[in-house]
């Protein structure tokens, strides 16, 4: 019994998580770039923003809403994110560390996929601990939501 307490606790911790790492890289890939833009061409320098092209802080909050929610599908969505996430950011840092590039732009890339990379790993343990399983048995079946 005190394995099933614990686990809505690391759920919430997966959900904060979640949140942070969407939050993090909306700054990092987007919202930062654009404003180093705008400050260089305040200052007479053109140059366009550095954007780092990334939509997967949209499964990011998805997964949270769907954990928040005790969703159905929750564990097999975020086994899957965990996956493909442990498997993409593994070879993004293969091919990284061939050839490495320690411009801030790139740095601040290589810290947010290092938070990734962790919390995906640690993540996918979690979903597969036995009392994980348990819990997830237990979301709702009908609609989905937890009332």
């Amino acid at each position: 019994m005190s394995a099933l307490r614990g686990s809505p606790k690391l759920r919430l911790a997966a959900i904060f998580g979640l949140v942070v790492m969407a939050t993090w890289t909306l700054a990092v890939k987007f919202l930062a770039p654009i404003l180093w833009a705008y400050a260089e061409r305040a200052a007479g320098r053109p140059t366009s923003a550095p954007i780092m092209w990334d939509f997967w802080w949209v499964a990011h909050l998805a997964l949270a809403w769907m954990l928040w929610h005790r969703h159905r599908w929750a564990r097999s969505f975020g086994l899957l994110v965990a996956g493909l996430e442990i498997a993409i950011v593994a070879v993004k840092f293969a091919l990284y560390f061939q050839a490495p590039d320690l411009s801030f732009w790139r740095l601040l890339w290589l810290t947010n996929k290092m938070y990734v990379l962790a919390f995906f790993v640690a993540f996918a343990i979690w979903l597969f601990r036995p009392a994980t399983r348990r819990e997830f048995a237990n979301f709702p079946r009908g609609g989905g939501y937890a009332k």
